[in-house]
């Protein structure tokens, strides 16, 4: 057990001379790098980035304007021509459902009937 526990110990104590020399470098590397003393973040994702990301915003904005235009046109073409293809599957149904059944009989013929007409004498000749 007590292996045990000296192997706890060094381990712990070499991880924290690890930790310190780790420390101590990278605080030697920040002094050793006084020509980008004034470049602490970088040019793309750094103090300046919501300036730059501005700038792209608009032009951006109006293509995805754009693009939402044309698409909902093309939709608003597509579901017309959706409207007058169901108007004509619903024509061509309703001929074939039409064409299937036997043809109704013909009305009869109806038999024309005509009272003799009157003679054609004028009334001024009618007495003579």
């Amino acid at each position: 057990m007590a292996a045990f526990d000296r192997t706890l110990v060094m381990g712990a104590l070499v991880l924290c001379v690890v930790f310190c020399a780790a420390f101590a470098a990278d605080a030697t590397t920040d002094a050793d790098s006084s020509f980008d003393g004034d470049m602490i973040e970088g040019r793309t994702f750094g103090h300046h980035f919501l300036k730059r990301i501005s700038y792209a915003m608009i032009p951006a904005a109006f293509v995805v304007g754009v693009i939402t235009t044309l698409l909902s046109a093309l939709t608003v073409v597509s579901m017309k021509g959706l409207g007058v293809g169901v108007i004509l599957l619903v024509l061509t149904i309703s001929q074939v459902i039409a064409r299937s059944f036997p043809a109704p009989l013909p009305p009869p013929v109806p038999v024309a009937y005509s009272a003799p007409a009157p003679a054609p004498i004028p009334l001024v000749y009618k007495d003579w």
